[in-house]
């Protein structure tokens, strides 16, 4: 199993909120399994960003993404995103969507309903613990 954790997913590992304790532990089960837990370099702009919103000390970003693995966007996941279904998806969400499918993701670990839509619309199963 594949899961790809997007930005929403992402947020809760750096900010305390009500399902970052059962989040971590299923991402933590996942690896312990064996299972691949990644993203794409898209998240690491999204994280950073958030933790100069927040006040969060950039290592603890750092520490955060060293655990997973990334995938580095090519051009063919930009086009791939261009071209998704849904009229309402947007850029950011249609990025994350077509880099799970480029990875070869099973699940797409979010918290976004739109994302989660969007996943579900290409044949991702949507993983949201709480």
């Amino acid at each position: 199993m594949r899961h790809y954790v997007d930005a929403s997913a992402g947020a809760k590992l750096l900010v305390e909120e009500a399902e970052s304790g059962i989040l971590a532990a299923f991402l933590q089960r996942a690896v312990d399994d064996g299972e691949a837990v990644g993203s794409s370099h898209l998240l690491e702009t999204e994280l950073r960003r958030l933790g100069i919103r927040l006040g969060i000390p950039q290592e603890h970003v750092t520490l955060l993404l060293e655990r997973l693995d990334l995938l580095t966007p090519d051009g063919a996941v930009y086009r791939d995103a261009g071209l998704l279904p849904g009229s309402t998806l947007r850029s950011l969400d249609a990025l994350h969507v077509a880099a799970a499918l480029r990875w070869g993701a099973d699940a797409m670990v979010t918290y976004d309903e739109r994302r989660a839509a969007a996943s579900r619309a290409v044949g991702l199963m949507v993983v949201a613990p709480r």
